[in-house]
């Protein structure tokens, strides 16, 4: 289900969080029984109050966001980084510095598309709002 909020929006998920650089990665379903660290998701949406089970099924597609180590890195530089890690002989890929680590964890709510974002980091877990689409990204309160 897509609405005129979600369809105004001038990214899918933030580009930034807190000044920092994101790479997302593309939304999957998450398929039943798997389970990633975060905290378990709550038993119905915050935005529309259905379920997040129906069926033994989770009814959200999660998506990983790679946030830069620094404020100065744009999303050229990570597609420089990876290009030239591309180049790079296999045995030698790994070997690079890596300067985007998978920090971010999107969950999107089937029904109403609210998403939730789980920040490893700081372990918080937060509800996206339409500011956190723009160009600026999502910003701490």
């Amino acid at each position: 289900m897509s609405d005129l909020l979600t369809m105004l929006h001038d990214h899918d998920l933030p580009p930034k969080w807190d000044d920092r650089a994101v790479v997302w990665e593309g939304w999957e379903y998450a398929p039943s029984g798997v389970f990633i660290c975060p905290a378990p998701k709550p038993d119905v949406c915050e935005g529309c109050g259905m379920p997040t089970m129906e069926r033994g099924f989770p009814c959200w597609s999660t998506n990983k966001g790679l946030r830069a180590d620094s404020t100065r890195l744009t999303l050229d530089d990570f597609h420089a980084e990876e290009a030239a890690r591309a180049r790079l002989p296999w045995r030698v890929q790994g070997k690079m510095p890596r300067h985007w680590w998978i920090e971010l964890h999107a969950f999107r709510c089937h029904h109403c598309s609210l998403d939730s974002v789980w920040d490893t980091t700081s372990g918080g877990w937060w509800t996206l709002d339409h500011t956190d689409y723009g160009d600026d990204g999502s910003v701490a309160p």
